[in-house]
């Protein structure tokens, strides 16, 4: 650092010598007070600079060191053979890997459900490298999570983040095992680049250009607090910076619902939308979700809403994609009574109508 330092004064001085070599001898009295004054600013500024950068990663190292206590890898046989999707994966083609993070210290797991997804037996292995024998308790492919456990107690668990903290911008870290099981708890750092990206159209997530390659699937995307941000899912390969993490917001609603159901109980209005093209391209629409079909058990009737009628709200909550329509639904219950808006031509007309739960 102290090298590093040096050789930015000495350019620094470089630039402001033909100041004093274009001036009179009062003049150069003058600028040599002002240069003093300006290296001793850039002097200051450049190692509270280094010093903040030094510690900052020392602080990252520490971090990583602390949170690969909660960080486990998970492997097991898939029932069925299937390829690879990635094609640098040492990983013989009947097994599957991936990452996950402890959440109790009763030896809870959550992870992607598409890294357990089929698995004969699932198997989770500890920083220590103690392997365990994991059950799988809930798993739910629509929100790409699953929850299993080991039978080891005392574990150290990861704190959820609360959804409001988390910014564009922040630092964030992803940990798991990328590519390959010898490559356990390997860490990329980088930053939160989007909020509510919505990949599959069917919920939002969060994107970031910390590195998420094939085996991180599950792995916790932590910030600098130590606390998750999301669950990293997915990253395109071929397009650097492109990985996305499902969001803390959607942990912590997938938690809760097991917690208290079992399962997740979504709501249903058995009215089938068909969102725009702007909306399919990510370009920002005020328009509405199409009514396509109404289902016979659906909670409004033909006499209220026609195919054709466009749903332009949900309590007064804009809503113009299917992610943003799931979105809004996810914050209720079945039972819950809710408001709908909807237009037809000109007219605009609201009803209110009670949540069902999805069959």
């Amino acid at each position: 650092m102290k090298k590093f330092i040096a050789f930015l004064l000495i350019i620094t001085i470089a630039c402001l010598q033909p100041l004093v070599i274009f001036a009179d001898v009062q003049q150069e009295q003058s600028l040599d007070a002002v240069q003093q004054e300006t290296l001793e600013h850039l002097v200051k500024s450049i190692i509270e600079e280094m010093l903040n950068k030094e510690k900052q990663d020392v602080q990252i190292a520490s971090l990583i060191d602390e949170m690969n206590e909660s960080v486990v890898a998970i492997i097991g046989r898939n029932k069925t053979y299937r390829e690879h999707d990635y094609i640098y994966s040492k990983m013989p083609k009947n097994l599957q890997h991936g990452s996950g993070v402890i959440i109790s210290t009763e030896g809870q797991i959550i992870t992607n459900n598409h890294v357990v997804e089929d698995m004969d037996e699932i198997y989770v292995v500890m920083y220590d490298g103690k392997a365990y024998r994991a059950e799988l308790l809930y798993n739910d492919k629509e929100i790409d999570l699953a929850l299993i456990k080991i039978n080891r107690q005392n574990l150290k668990p990861i704190e959820l983040e609360e959804v409001e903290n988390v910014k564009v911008g922040d630092t964030v870290i992803a940990i798991g095992t990328p590519l390959y099981f010898g490559y356990r708890n390997s860490a990329s750092r980088g930053i939160v680049s989007g909020l509510n990206r919505p990949v599959d159209r069917v919920y939002t997530y969060l994107q970031t250009d910390a590195s998420i390659n094939p085996g991180n699937s599950g792995g916790p995307l932590i910030n600098m607090e130590g606390k998750l941000v999301g669950i990293n899912t997915l990253g395109y390969i071929f397009y650097g910076g492109m990985n996305f993490a499902i969001p803390v917001e959607n942990v912590a609603y997938f938690l809760d619902h097991y917690k208290k159901f079992g399962k997740i109980k979504r709501c249903y209005t058995g009215i089938q939308f068909e969102e725009n093209w702007a909306a399919m391209l990510g370009i920002p629409t005020t328009q509405g979700l199409k009514v396509v079909t109404l289902r016979n058990d659906a909670v409004v009737t033909s006499d209220q809403v026609q195919p054709g009628d466009m749903l332009e709200a949900i309590d007064s909550a804009p809503i113009s994609s299917i992610a943003a329509y799931n979105e809004a639904l996810k914050k209720h219950l079945p039972g819950d009574q809710v408001t709908l808006t909807f237009s037809r031509d000109t007219e605009t007309f609201e009803i209110d109508i009670t949540l069902k739960e999805r069959p």
